[in-house]
């Protein structure tokens, strides 16, 4: 009926492009029922009269129309162009006979109906002017929202008939405060003539003003300077296990072999920073716990990484890096000021020792197998160890900053000398 019968044709040939949302809306309902019901006509007819379906336009859908509503409808909304078609109603409504709600000191509010204004009483006329105040407000809000829903133009009109036009309608308070800066010229279809106000008026009616030298201002020189270029952020040199990994993949390849020495690097490492901790007599016990969860060893990896572990832990050249001073996974994050090159530094290092006489750094590598000297570490390691010492250098003034490798695959406490780190740093900052 509405499709090859033409019906939707005739619909909005008698409706307007409007009735094509009751119409889609219906269809909906339809093919809702549907699915829920058996269809039959007698049924969908019974359940329409019992729904509570509302339809509500989307307003804020562009169509090319001129749209009429209320103040009130149009909250929320905007439109290029914007007609006040009725701007001369009274500011108070029309009158007011309903109850007024009276408000007098020590006794509690009442309502009292208002019948002519020339038998108020005092409370009753006071009520009334609260009445009439309130409405005026409103009025004026009102005014505020309606002035704000166009985008490109506003025109602002009104009837002015026999009588004159109330005080304080919403065409004068708009006329009163434009009228000064405003120009009075032929309306666009040069008929009547119409007030117009411009951001900057042109035309025979235009007021222009020429500045004196007096009314010249000076603005500061830096507002019209342009901003200065801002540095490039710093990027933080973040010493990590990249060089540790492409140790491992010199070491295992990149297949099975690599996971599980990674994996072996990975463990060790969280058992070093957990087992001191805990009684000398339990590790063991703890640490075969820890391990059932990594699935990538097997039974011999996970005795070899506990007897590894025990041993750096029983040996007294480790005594320092785990008494109960210590501290495990410490981050470490600042800036190296050089006269040639600031350096921001964040990293993690793996244990830290201070006292009141030095500061002990400690990092953990799992290379296989460990270096023996100190010339065949990687320089990597030598200038992670040296952007830390120079960190904390800078927290703890006055006091000696060592820093040692701990090759946990022999296992062997290696310390670096200060000269070393100092002639990593004189490279970094040079550059």
């Amino acid at each position: 009926m509405l499709g090859p019968e033409g019906g939707r044709r005739k619909f909005l040939t008698r409706l307007g492009p409007e009735a094509n949302d009751a119409i889609d809306e219906f269809l909906n309902l339809a093919l809702e029922y549907e699915r829920r019901e058996a269809p039959s006509l007698q049924g969908f007819v019974a359940w329409l009269r019992t729904a509570q379906t509302d339809v509500k336009r989307d307003m804020e859908i562009a169509r090319d129309e001129v749209r009429v509503m209320t103040v009130h409808g149009a909250k929320g909304l905007e439109a290029p162009i914007v007609v006040l078609a009725d701007s001369t109603t009274p500011p108070a409504g029309p009158p007011h006979r309903q109850p007024r709600l009276l408000e007098m000191p020590g006794t509690p509010d009442r309502l009292v109906w208002a019948a002519a204004k020339a038998t108020d009483t005092e409370p009753v006329a006071a009520a009334r002017d609260r009445t009439r105040t309130e409405s005026e407000n409103e009025y004026r809000r009102l005014l505020y929202v309606a002035l704000t829903r166009a985008i490109e133009r506003l025109v602002v009109c009104g009837y002015d008939g026999e009588r004159k036009r109330p005080d304080g309608c919403w065409y004068d308070l708009v006329l009163d405060a434009l009228k000064e800066v405003a120009v009075r010229e032929p309306a666009d279809d040069d008929d009547g003539e119409v007030w117009r106000y411009r951001k900057a008026p042109s035309g025979a009616g235009a007021k222009t003003a020429v500045p004196s030298e007096d009314d010249v201002e000076v603005f500061p020189p830096w507002l019209r300077d342009n901003a200065p270029v801002e540095p490039a952020a710093l990027t933080p040199l973040s010493p990590s296990t990249a060089h540790d990994q492409a140790a491992v993949v010199r070491a295992f390849g990149r297949g099975l072999e690599r996971s599980r020495a990674l994996a072996r690097g990975t463990h060790t490492h969280r058992l070093l920073q957990a087992l001191p901790g805990i009684a000398p007599g339990a590790r063991a016990e703890a640490a075969r716990r820890y391990l059932l969860g990594a699935r990538e060893l097997n039974e011999g990896d996970r005795e070899d990484v506990i007897t590894k572990v025990q041993q750096v832990l029983a040996d007294e050249r480790f005594a320092d890096l785990f008494q109960t001073a210590s501290r495990a996974e410490v981050p470490i994050v600042g800036r190296i000021v050089r006269p040639a090159r600031t350096i921001a530094v964040s990293g993690q290092v793996d244990r830290l020792v201070v006292t009141d006489h030095a500061v002990l750094i400690a990092d953990y590598k799992t290379n296989h197998p460990a270096p023996k000297r100190i010339a065949e570490v990687p320089p990597a390691y030598i200038r992670q160890l040296a952007l830390y010492r120079a960190v904390l250098a800078e927290l703890f003034p006055g006091r000696p900053v060592r820093a040692a490798l701990v090759w946990t695959d022999t296992p062997d406490l290696m310390e670096v000398s200060a000269e070393l780190m100092d002639a990593e740093m004189a490279a970094l900052t040079s550059t």
